[in-house]
């Protein structure tokens, strides 16, 4: 075990604080050692000390009404689920008709046409006759 200096030592009061119990056990030993032999280390443990009472003696007061109020109005609102299906509504309309207008095309009964048809259309088409009867 290195001997413990007091650079080390006031390293590890800044990391650990003043409780050498809350310190890596191999460094407890050298600490102990450091604060008997040196007049430095336990000013430094003083402060420590002091500062860390002053810590746990402080007291918050609770906020006030007023203070919770405008926190909780500035606070962002969650966005609810529902409101982002509604935002989603008229694509859902347009696939939703899509779909429907596909399905219906596709029940649609195809019909096989004779040569009797085609010439009728053909005749319909080169005279401007229609194919229902009488003139266009």
């Amino acid at each position: 075990m290195a001997e413990m200096t007091l650079d080390r030592f006031l390293d590890l009061l800044d990391r650990h604080g003043p409780v050498i119990d809350r310190w890596p056990a191999s460094d407890q030993d050298g600490a102990e050692a450091l604060l008997a032999a040196s007049a430095e280390a336990r000013s430094a443990m003083a402060d420590a000390r002091a500062v860390a009472a002053a810590l746990n003696d402080l007291r918050v007061a609770p906020p006030s009404a007023a203070m919770l109020g405008r926190i909780l109005d500035a606070a962002p609102r969650p966005r609810r689920w529902i409101s982002e299906i509604l935002s989603w509504r008229p694509a859902v309309a347009f696939a939703a008709a899509l779909v429907v207008g596909v399905y219906l095309g596709a029940m649609v009964p195809t019909v096989q046409a004779n040569d009797d048809d085609w010439s009728t259309l053909g005749y319909a088409l080169a005279d401007d006759v229609s194919p229902f009867g009488g003139t266009p």
